[in-house]
Parts: C-alpha cells; sequence; structure tokens
C-alpha cells in the first residue's frame, strides 16, 4: 500500500486535530537530536560547547531546525491543503517566536533572543522552500 492510499485510508478529522500536536513534537526531537549530537561532535573535537562561536552554531542551527521541522511536519500531516498549512504553521512559529522574544528582552536573555530568530529564519525558510517547489509536500 502506498503513502498516498494510507492518506486517503486514514480519518482526516483525526489528522487535523493532530496537526499541531505532532508539528510541536517532532520540532522538539529535532531540536533535541540538533543540539545535542553538535554538542557531542563539537566536544569530541576538543572544543567546549558552551563557549562563545561553538554556542552562537548551535543555538542557531538547532533553533533553525526547529522552525523547518515544525512547519514542515504540520503541513505533512495535514490531510489537504498542505502548502496553505504550510503557510499558516509558519505564521504561527512568527507569532509564537515574536510573543516569546518580548520577556527575552525583558530579562536580557540574549542567547533566548537569538534562538527566537533563528526559529523565525528556520520557519521562514522551509515555507520559502515550499512556496517556490524546492520541497515538496
Amino acid at each position: 500500500m502506498t503513502m498516498e492510499e494510507q492518506q486517503e485510508q486514514s480519518n482526516p478529522f483525526f489528522r487535523w486535530v493532530l496537526c499541531i500536536p505532532a508539528a510541536l513534537v517532532a520540532a522538539w526531537l529535532a531540536w533535541f537530536a540538533v543540539s545535542i549530537g553538535n554538542k557531542l561532535t563539537i566536544g569530541s573535537q576538543g572544543l567546549d560547547p558552551n563557549s562563545f562561536l561553538p554556542r552562537l552554531f548551535i543555538e542557531f542551527i538547532s533553533h533553525a531546525v526547529m522552525g523547518a521541522v515544525f512547519v514542515y511536519a504540520g503541513a505533512k500531516v495535514a490531510p489537504s491543503n498542505q502548502k496553505t498549512v504550510s503557510y499558516g504553521l509558519s505564521g504561527l512559529a512568527l507569532v509564537g517566536a515574536g510573543f516569546l522574544l518580548f520577556p527575552a528582552f525583558l530579562i536580557k536573555d540574549y542567547w533566548a533572543v537569538w534562538a527566537g530568530f533563528s526559529l523565525i529564519v528556520g520557519a521562514g525558510a522551509i515555507a520559502y522552500s515550499i512556496n517556490v517547489g524546492e520541497v515538496d509536500i
């Protein structure tokens, strides 16, 4: 049975209900895997992963991947209109990161600010790639 046949047989109501929770779980797992993987590989090279440049890289790449996976996974779970769903999820990521940036600025947690901007870059990049057809959903 092909993937398209399985998607047609599944109940679309449950797929719509699970769209955002699945995107959140996939995004968190992607962030966790990329963050731990980069910390281990940078640490195995004899560098401190918490020093400035390695941490700058790890925070950027892990949160950018998190934003991209949030949009892609949520759009993939949606039973129809995946392209439109990807736009909506990228907008949701933008709004969510924007709300989280405000308290980060207030308490002067600039790593959280960097992570928020990185998440926006990742979500925007995958939405753009889906729009121009570089990424198929």
